[in-house]
């Protein structure tokens, strides 16, 4: 029994959708781990920047109310780097409630110190830091510019997991699964 050229057509045709459908889900799988990686470095460089922040704010640099200032956005900052930056689902805490309080909302609060570091550092003369202030200083300059960096690198990736993901394949044959559709983080850092 022979088979008709039109069998063997088909046969090639599933072949062909087959490698597109699982090059696509392998691709939307890499996107999705650059998302997460991309989220995990703008993690620690927000706490190295409210670290940094509040190491200034108690360097004797400031004035007292702008050492004041500082020191209680940073704390502020710190205390929340627990919670989600943002409530996409892809850490496994819980965002809606916090035991009783409701959980407060980070890009707010890192957005504050956003606006409080440019009213109270960048308004300071470095040329009358000590050699400690201004180490310190630096560290807190290399800090400020990875936020901007790594907010900008994630929501890249966001961005190309956001296309790919809205492709009619990948909606069609469900490619991404049970991920949750990750969102950009948008907040004040000092661009």
């Amino acid at each position: 029994m022979t088979w008709p050229w039109w069998t063997l057509l088909v046969c090639l045709l599933l072949l062909g959708i087959g490698v597109m459908v699982t090059l696509r889900a392998r691709r939307i799988d890499n996107l999705n781990r650059n998302v997460v990686k991309s989220r995990r470095s703008l993690e620690l460089a927000l706490t190295a920047r409210a670290q940094y922040a509040h190491d200034f704010a108690a360097s004797g640099a400031l004035d007292i109310a702008g050492a004041i200032l500082l020191a209680d956005s940073a704390d502020s900052c710190l205390r929340a780097g627990m919670n989600p930056i943002v409530a996409d689902g892809l850490e496994t805490m819980d965002t809606v409630a916090y035991g009783e309080q409701a959980v407060p909302d980070r890009r707010d609060l890192e957005s504050n110190l956003s606006r409080t570091l440019r009213l109270t550092v960048d308004q300071t003369e470095a040329d009358t830091y000590t050699s400690d202030q201004r180490r310190l200083a630096e560290y807190l300059t290399k800090a400020r510019l990875d936020v901007v960096l790594t907010r900008s690198f994630h929501n890249i990736h966001v961005g190309q997991v956001r296309r790919v993901r809205g492709t009619t394949l990948a909606k069609v044959f469900h490619l991404a699964g049970t991920a949750p559709m990750p969102e950009t983080v948008d907040m004040d850092d000092e661009r």
